[in-house]
């Protein structure tokens, strides 16, 4: 199945997938058991099994927009810092930043807080998970020079589409992530 490239064709294939998988489905179930369509109200059952299957195979069309964001996110992540970043971590990465509304970054931003301090415990419990090669890949991120980093992140907005990461790689970020980067390293190298 081919990766769908934008996020309104997905949600419309979705819902296409969805409408006409479930009317598919709903009528072979009826033609099986020999029940006219008219029927439906009687044997609501049947009728919202088909719409199960109609809700299964939408998100496995809509699923294909996250499998492609994630490729894209590490494609980015792989030429520009020479990491090698598998796909379910993209994945990770790509749910987390999606966790986070736009207007809350650009309200962070705006008044350059310092998002690690609200974060700090979960920050700290994250950071007993991760591995020495998870602290490496972090560490070659959050070390690079503000600028470059911002590069990065309108990488990852260009191929990505988030608006998060397009937010964070506006120049009036500098200074949120200057900031914000520095308490990234206190806590999870200097702590």
């Amino acid at each position: 199945m081919n990766l769908i490239n934008n996020k309104i064709i997905a949600i419309i294939a979705a819902v296409l997938t969805f409408l006409l998988g479930s009317i598919l489905v709903i009528s072979i179930i009826f033609y099986f058991f020999g029940y006219p369509l008219s029927s439906i109200p009687q044997h609501q059952t049947y009728a919202f099994s088909g719409i199960l299957v109609g809700i299964v195979l939408a998100s496995i069309v809509y699923g294909n927009r996250r499998k492609e964001l994630a490729l894209n996110l590490t494609k980015v992540l792989d030429e520009s810092l020479e990491l090698e970043i598998k796909e379910e971590e993209a994945k990770k990465i790509i749910s987390t930043v999606k966790r986070i509304p736009p207007f809350l970054i650009n309200v962070y931003v705006s008044k350059d807080m310092n998002a690690v301090e609200s974060f700090k415990d979960q920050i700290k419990e994250y950071k007993s998970q991760l591995t020495e090669e998870d602290k490496e890949k972090i560490r070659r991120i959050i070390e690079m020079p503000i600028p470059e980093l911002q590069n990065l992140l309108n990488e990852c907005y260009l191929k990505t589409k988030l608006e998060q990461f397009k937010i964070l790689a506006d120049p009036k970020a500098e200074q949120f992530l200057t900031v914000n980067v520095q308490e990234l390293k206190k806590v999870l190298f200097d702590e």
